[in-house]
């Protein structure tokens, strides 16, 4: 058996990285590290491959290990800043990003990575700068854009679709438990008694109760998880691949589609009907609500029910917040519920998350589609 090269297995593992293949790229830079400890390039690659799997610790240690030897190596710089931006090190982060610039002066994309240290770090003029410098080179730069909004207190409609599917598709991995164990997530369990709560009172003991389920932005499933037994066939609707992969990975979803939610409802492009529809979490993305609701009216039967969350706003319709997210009024989103023919069964105060150990107000809606001639 021939036993690859060190050559031929750092052109393996570029490729398993250029394809996303981080347990394989790992595996051969573990390779060549055995033969050949000192070689940066194959420690860099280590850092690239962990990090990848969200594997943080190991791949803040690569990376460290790499500037020792080659301080100025901008792969090196970038990598270790990215690991300490996601591991909330900003300030360190800041000092490494900036090295890396000077090294690197032309790798403009990551400015939004810089502006987002800053802004954790407290230097709120230093982030705008940066914002507006990625935006400078790259206008369509989702990431920056939104960001930089969320943070002035720009008055937008909805966060851009490309920045969600990033957020998501790079939060994968670690997302189930990010949210359960860090931010105290408890928005399935909340839907899930809530639904309980409305079938032991209005529908009798049908077994299941839902035949067909819509889960709006439903990430890696959580929420499907928590409805399965008051479902038959759930539909998955998402924008992030790598979230969908997961919810059908775990038997969470019968169907996944990847697609924006507004664009999924519109009536133009689907005709299928549901007799549930949850969105758990996932309003946050977007401001105005109008189209949203339009389209789960034409999608839910007659007598169908729409259980969602929101974050609760006082004033006003609804807010960019700095986190990135959007706050809604009650009023707001009782009077778009009602002006798409649906009757509110239920509005409920709630605390869907924790952030910094912040509690964060939100609400719970259950309202249901009126039938031809119901009352409102």
């Amino acid at each position: 058996m021939t036993v690859a090269s060190i050559p031929q297995l750092i052109e393996r593992a570029r490729g398993h990285l250029d394809v996303e293949d981080f347990e394989a790229a790992r595996s051969d830079y573990e390779t060549i590290l055995a033969r050949d400890k000192n070689m940066t390039e194959a420690m860099i690659g280590l850092g690239d491959s962990c990090f990848g799997l969200g594997e943080y610790d190991m791949s803040e240690h690569a990376y460290r290990v790499a500037l020792e030897s080659a301080p100025s190596d901008p792969d090196a710089l970038f990598g270790l800043a990215a690991v300490l931006r996601v591991t909330e090190y900003y300030e360190e982060a800041v000092s490494l990003y900036e090295r890396g610039f000077d090294a690197e002066p032309e790798r403009t994309e990551a400015y939004w990575e810089l502006a987002y240290s800053r802004e954790m770090s407290g230097d709120k003029g230093g982030a705008e700068r940066a914002y507006k410098s990625c935006l400078a080179h790259h206008p369509d730069h989702s990431m920056a854009s939104h960001l930089l909004a969320a943070m002035t207190g720009a008055k937008t409609r909805r966060a851009p679709g490309t920045y969600v599917r990033d957020l998501f598709d790079d939060y994968a991995e670690t997302f189930d438990t990010d949210l359960v164990n860090d931010l105290n997530y408890i928005v399935p369990n909340l839907i899930e008694d809530t639904l309980s709560a409305y079938l032991k009172a209005d529908r009798g003991s049908i077994v299941p109760p839902f035949a067909r389920v819509l889960d709006l932005g439903c990430g890696t499933g959580l929420v499907a998880e928590a409805i399965r037994p008051l479902s038959a066939h759930i539909t998955g609707v998402d924008l992030s691949p790598k979230m969908l992969e997961i919810a059908g990975s775990e038997k969470r979803i019968e169907e996944s589609v990847v697609s924006d939610m507004i664009d999924f409802l519109h009536p133009a492009k689907n005709h299928a009907k549901f007799d549930l529809i949850v969105c758990g979490d996932a309003l946050v993305y977007l401001g105005a609500l109008e189209e949203v609701f339009k389209g789960v009216s034409h999608h839910l039967d007659d007598g169908g029910v729409f259980c969602f969350t929101v974050e609760d706003l006082v004033e006003g319709d609804f807010t960019l917040r700095p986190s990135g997210r959007y706050a809604h009024h009650k009023e707001y989103v009782t009077d778009l519920l009602i002006g798409s023919n649906q009757r509110i069964l239920s509005s409920s105060a709630i605390i869907p998350r924790r952030d910094d150990n912040h509690e964060i107000p939100g609400r719970l809606f259950l309202s249901q589609n009126r039938s031809p001639g119901q009352s409102k």
